[in-house]
């Protein structure tokens, strides 16, 4: 029940604010008389999505306990800036926001893929940013019945039977189209559905036979349907570790990782550049799926005090008891870790990346230079 209560809290707040009128914290150099950097203070928190949506949703369930733990206790407010798969909101915080450390930005890994991949609308840099908090999530690829009882052996062989419905090849769909890749199915894409609900209802209706939900979703939606005997899972997309090795998922230890499935089918690891891209995206797109960043040039003070606001807020009690259905029981990054994480990231291998833009132009007929 208090998880129930927790989402009506948060998507009601989400029609609140929407309503509201937003303002960009413009004032530079403010300091009030008692020396706390954000007291009587706004801080805008930029959410490149609708209100509503996933990471929405992170923002609003972080921004009460930025305002206890920031030295100060500013009001922190979220301001929706959709459009462009979340480029839109990002753009214009990078180029139009001040960096005074009042404005702080949120993305997900449909921010980070466009990045890593040049896209030609991109206008940020997020090397130029400082990030202040991230989170990981995972995500689970599963089949019908009837497909799982062929067996791993049986899918790869099968030709023209696989169908996916996902939601474009330049975000999250990436991975699992790489995964595929890597485990040479032969998977037709239909691309294009407005979320991953409908690509669920699409599974759920026999229009695909393929598919994959995020943690949340999965667990919420897609478990019932295993439970019912009309789905079976076939491989978690993992995680990244610090070595940068995948692993399993923590939220799916019993669920083999497509690393395992490539041994079992060829009896050696997977090599190649469709391997390498594909841990690549998923460091940038589920084990730093979140996160939460501050312009790079703000003033010193103002970073040191948001770095060391998430030490304490990470440590409350009720933030960790209240974070489980949001951050999906994974436990989120801060300090040297999380910064780790964004320089492996942003580690890029240029090869990687230009057979990645490759496979999209022949297999997807999409030129990133062009979106």
């Amino acid at each position: 029940m208090k998880t129930k209560h927790l989402s009506f809290f948060i998507f009601s707040s989400c029609i609140f604010f929407t309503a509201c009128n937003t303002i960009e914290a413009n004032d530079a150099s403010e300091q009030t008389t008692t020396g706390s950097l954000y007291e009587d203070r706004v801080i805008s928190f930029v959410v490149p999505f609708q209100a509503g949506g996933g990471t929405d949703v992170f923002a609003r369930f972080m921004t009460p306990y930025f305002s206890e733990h920031i030295s100060g206790s500013p009001r922190v407010q979220v301001e929706n800036i959709p459009g462009g798969g979340s480029i839109t909101g990002t753009n214009e915080y990078a180029q139009t926001r001040k960096p005074n450390g009042r404005n702080i930005l949120t993305t997900s890994g449909s921010s980070h893929i466009p990045y890593i991949l040049g896209q030609g609308s991109v206008q940020y840099d997020l090397s130029n940013m400082t990030p202040i908090i991230g989170s990981p999530s995972g995500g689970v690829v599963y089949t019908n019945p009837e497909k799982a009882s062929q067996g791993v052996h049986e899918l790869v062989e099968t030709s023209g039977e696989l169908f996916y419905a996902g939601m474009s090849p330049t975000g999250l769909d990436l991975i699992t189209l790489l995964s595929f890749e890597v485990l040479n199915l032969d998977v037709k894409a239909v691309l294009g559905y407005e979320g991953k609900g409908p690509s669920r209802v699409a599974f759920e209706q026999g229009e695909s036979n393929i598919d994959y939900q995020t943690t949340t979703a999965y667990n919420r939606n897609v478990v019932p349907l295993v439970e019912e005997g009309r789905a079976v899972p076939l491989y978690s997309l993992g995680q990244i570790d610090e070595n940068g090795d995948l692993i399993r998922d923590p939220q799916f230890p019993d669920l083999p990782t497509i690393e395992e499935l490539y041994i079992e089918l060829h009896d050696e690891v997977p090599t190649g550049e469709a391997w390498e891209a594909y841990k690549q995206f998923v460091g940038a797109g589920f084990t730093l799926q979140k996160a939460v960043w501050v312009h790079d040039d703000a003033p010193e003070a103002h970073k040191q005090e948001l770095h060391s606001s998430m030490i304490s807020l990470i440590e409350d009690e009720r933030f960790q008891a209240q974070s489980e259905e949001i951050l999906e029981n994974y436990q989120p990054f801060i300090g040297d870790d999380l910064q780790d994480r964004i320089n492996a990231m942003l580690d890029v291998n240029e090869s990687t990346v230009n057979w990645v833009r490759q496979f999209l132009l022949e297999n997807y007929d999409v030129d990133v230079n062009r979106l």
